[in-house]
Formats: C-alpha cells, sequence, structure tokens
C-alpha cells in the first residue's frame, strides 16, 4: 500500500477525523482563554491606591474618581468627639496597587450616634439589668433608690429624668438611670411606735426614758 492511500485511509476513519476535531477545539480555546484573561486583567494596568484616612467622603471620592477607582461606605462609628463623616479606615490600604474600577471600603465617623432599643428590666435583679445594658453598650449607669419591701429590684430605667418605655430607642451609650428598691431605705422612713411629747419635753427626753416614755403625773 502506497503512503498516500495509507494517509487516506487514516483520514478516512471517523474515530481519528473526532479526535483531531476535538484536539483543535481544545486548543483553539486555550489560546482564546489566555487572550481574554490577558485583556481581563489589564496587565500593567494598577493604579497605587491613595491614603484616604481623615479625609471627607466627597475629597475622597473625587481623588479616587481621578485614578479610576471609586469609594463604598462599608460601615460608620460613632464618636462624640470626632469630625463628622471623616474617613477612619480603608481597604485596601494606602499604597497597595490595585485595577482600575476597583472600590474602596471605608469606614467613616457617623454624624448621627446609633440608636439602640432598651429592653424591658422590669423586676430584674440589679446586677442582671447592669449585665444587659453593658452588653448593649450603656456603660454609664446611675442608680437611685426608691423605698420597698425587696431591695435590688428594678422598678424603672430613666433617661434624662425620664422613665423610658419598653424597647424605647435612644442613643448608643447614653447614660442611664436605673430606679431599684431598698428595703433599708423603707425601714428608715417606717414608724414602729408612736410617741406622744409632752410640753417642755424633747426627743431627747423621749429616747433616753425607754419604757417609762409616758409621764407618771398622768396616772
Amino acid at each position: 500500500m502506497s503512503k498516500k492511500q495509507t494517509k487516506k485511509t487514516i483520514l478516512s476513519n471517523s474515530i481519528v477525523k473526532n479526535m483531531l476535531m476535538i484536539i483543535a477545539c481544545g486548543i483553539l480555546l486555550v489560546v482564546l482563554a489566555l487572550l481574554l484573561l490577558n485583556v481581563y486583567t489589564r496587565h500593567g494596568q494598577n493604579v497605587a491606591v491613595p491614603a484616604l484616612e481623615n479625609l471627607q467622603v466627597k475629597e475622597a471620592n473625587t481623588i479616587l474618581r481621578a485614578k479610576g477607582l471609586h469609594a463604598e461606605i462599608v460601615d460608620s462609628i460613632y464618636q462624640r468627639d470626632a469630625v463628622p463623616g471623616a474617613i477612619i479606615d480603608q481597604r485596601p490600604k494606602a499604597g497597595n496597587k490595585v485595577k482600575e474600577g476597583r472600590a474602596i471600603y471605608l469606614t467613616i465617623y457617623a454624624r448621627n450616634p446609633q440608636m439602640v432599643a432598651v429592653p424591658e428590666l422590669t423586676d430584674y435583679s440589679t446586677r442582671q439589668a447592669s449585665a444587659l445594658l453593658n452588653s448593649i453598650g450603656f456603660t454609664q449607669l446611675y442608680i437611685q433608690e426608691v423605698p420597698a419591701e425587696y431591695s435590688g429590684l428594678v422598678v424603672a430605667v430613666e433617661y434624662r429624668g425620664k422613665r423610658l418605655m419598653p424597647e424605647e430607642k435612644i442613643p448608643a451609650g447614653s447614660p442611664l438611670t436605673l430606679v431599684i428598691t431598698s428595703n433599708t431605705l423603707a425601714d428608715s422612713l417606717r414608724i414602729d411606735n408612736e410617741y406622744i411629747v409632752p410640753p417642755g419635753s424633747t426627743g431627747d427626753d423621749i429616747r433616753s426614758g425607754g419604757d417609762r416614755a409616758i409621764d407618771d403625773s398622768f396616772f
């Protein structure tokens, strides 16, 4: 059999044809993938991230747009003595290399404090109520005692002199007053025995007389 006939016989085989087509398609796909990847990643078009901390968001956006980047605010924190709207943190950090079009994630100082709901604390113990309030950010707690039969139970929670309703929202971290019961205070206000003080006598005379506090001259 001649070489031409052998070659013709191999190419006429459908299995061989299919395998050759598969190999050719695979090579083509690999080449296309490499070309597209090179375009997508934009080699050599890296941009250095500018320093944005302590700037306002508008200023940061102006700088980022000039570099083909944009800002996204992902978190805010309220601090009483901070400048509202100022940038606290950025991701990625300044100096890192990123591609054009990348978002720079910012954390800023909030203009207003976060509002937090104060839970229902009536009949909680002072320790339980304090622990729960501390866990949700209320750390400035003051105690006001009121007379009652039992001690150490919460009667109410006050903010700026106003009693809060259950789940009422107030600024996070605000000082709160816990109104709690005190039987010691109740005992100090209770009068167990009544004494009649004759004219010319003093309270000291009554206390020193003990059981003989009543004047015998009346009998």
